[in-house]
């Protein structure tokens, strides 16, 4: 073992000091003299021989633990600003359409709801639902074809407004 790496272990308790005040928590204290050890070694050509190894690691894992924190805080930004990208409330039309959605399904055959139910919105497969049935495949097949030609006569949906 080199003279770095003796020196380095020796300083280990030291780091773990140090850590602990920077991140206020053991866990991080503890990931961050990980972070920082392995950035030493992969850094080590970096390093003055006949300068202080403490103050150089030291130095290491302050910028680290400042790298962590501004990137954590552009990552909170960014999903911040994501999160009211995306949560926009649906629009009338797609409120209007999923109330007769709804209501249309309601008013297929209970076997066509459910084989729509499990198998195209829950996208369960079509051997686990035969299995929990009892049913063979082709039954289910057919009753989900059929569920689905009922649900478009009765949303009123015809080929055109199916691709639309």
């Amino acid at each position: 073992m080199s003279a770095f790496h003796h020196d380095l272990e020796k300083l280990l308790p030291d780091l773990t000091r140090f850590a602990r005040v920077l991140t206020r928590n053991e866990d991080d204290a503890y990931d961050l003299v990980q972070d920082c050890v392995e950035r030493a070694l992969r850094k080590r050509a970096l390093f003055n021989d006949g300068s202080s190894l403490k103050s150089w690691l030291f130095t290491v894992m302050r910028n680290l633990f400042v790298s962590q924190r501004r990137r954590a805080a552009l990552d909170q930004r960014y999903a911040s600003t994501a999160d009211i990208a995306v949560t926009q409330s649906p629009s009338q039309v797609d409120r209007v359409f999923l109330n007769e959605a709804v209501a249309a399904l309601k008013r297929l055959a209970p076997s066509e709801c459910q084989a729509i139910v499990v198998l195209g919105i829950y996208e369960a497969s079509q051997q686990d639902m035969a299995q929990a049935t009892k049913e063979p495949v082709g039954t289910l097949k057919s009753r989900l074809c059929r569920g689905r030609a009922h649900l478009k006569a009765a949303l009123a949906m015809d080929a055109a407004a199916v691709a639309a």
